[in-house]
């Protein structure tokens, strides 16, 4: 029964490693190949990538944060079609430590996978440093405060694609696009239009904790792999500190050039949703020592305030230097204050 029960352990401890996706392989013909100064092979099948476009794929990869782990790497692949009929742009192989990128006749540019080469490499990362992140009892999970209970841990026999964002595996490679990914500016001028937070790049779960204020997480990170994570990426959640029927006040990260939209939907408590209105508000930092933000309340007609019971509130946030960003929790706050 013990011989048992350790071969047990053995197979949940390497079945990551035994377990992949189907990577629609072409028998080994490309169409196109390229090695890295670092031995990484990036191959491809598709008429829409030669060689010129792998090598501007390879610069879009090392822009990710890495250390001696890339050396590791041996192979990023281009496959002009799906994974099968699924929409995924991506998939890492940890047996042969390969990140296979999908719908390559589609995607036709390098910049078209930056997120995806960063999240893959994110898997890439935590198998070669935190060989267990994928187990309930994970020092990583601990540390990252997420209960064991919130995570589907059914990936490798189990899989599905609605739950991508509670597989561990998922959670850590979306940690390490916020922590280490490669970034990207965002004009000033796509606040406005709400451009910016369509293109911000955030964490697939925002159910969970944000990750760019868990500096208990970034110590453990930093101490395991070595590889340190810029000042500058951190930004905590906003904390509403005033609600008045002229303002509603924030405590935020003190940091230039984010900018945060506030979301506030009016309800009546009798009547369903499709009577309730909707406001967007803007701000954006400019001063790296401002410790709060003021949103005024008085471009919303006041008669809003008097017709209806509560509203609900969220922000959504980016930081225009890098496109990180988050969404935070509802919350609802009442009104006639």
């Amino acid at each position: 029964m013990l011989k048992i029960r350790q071969y047990f352990i053995i197979l949940v401890l390497t079945f990551p490693f035994l377990v992949s996706f189907n990577s629609n392989d072409v028998n080994g013909k490309y169409i196109a190949s390229y090695q890295s100064p670092e031995g990484i092979q990036f191959v491809s099948n598709s008429n829409e990538w030669d060689k010129t476009k792998l090598i501007d794929l390879y610069k879009t990869l090392i822009k990710n944060k890495h250390g001696e782990e890339i050396k590791l790497l041996k192979e990023v692949k281009i496959n002009g079609g799906p994974l099968s009929s699924s929409l995924t742009k991506g998939s890492y192989h940890a047996l042969t430590s390969t990140i296979t990128l999908y719908q390559g006749d589609k995607y036709t540019e390098p910049s078209a996978y930056q997120e995806t080469l960063s999240h893959e490499y994110g898997h890439h990362f935590a198998y070669h440093y935190f060989p267990s992140h994928h187990l309930p009892f994970s020092e990583w999970l601990s540390v990252r405060g997420i209960d064991v209970s919130e995570v589907r841990w059914d990936a490798f026999w189990n899989y599905e694609e609605n739950n991508h964002a509670y597989y561990p595996q998922e959670i850590f490679a979306d940690d390490y696009v916020l922590l280490y990914g490669a970034t990207n500016e965002v004009e000033a001028v796509d606040v406005f239009n709400n451009e910016a937070f369509y293109l911000r790049t955030d964490h697939e779960n925002q159910q969970f904790p944000n990750v760019l204020e868990n500096r208990e997480l970034r110590s453990f990170l930093e101490e395991e792999s070595g590889i340190e994570i810029d000042e500058d990426r951190l930004l905590e959640s906003p904390r509403l500190t005033e609600w008045n029927d002229t303002k509603a006040s924030y405590a935020i990260t003190e940091k230039p050039n984010v900018a945060y939209r506030l979301n506030l939907t009016f309800h009546n408590f009798e009547t369903n949703d499709d009577t309730s209105e909707h406001f967007e508000l803007y701000e954006i930092t400019t001063d790296k020592n401002k410790e709060r933000i003021d949103f005024s309340l008085d471009q919303i007609d006041q008669d809003i305030f008097s017709n209806y019971d509560y509203v609900t509130a969220n922000l959504d946030v980016v930081d225009l230097s890098t496109s990180i960003g988050f969404e935070t929790e509802e919350i609802t706050l009442e009104l006639n204050m």
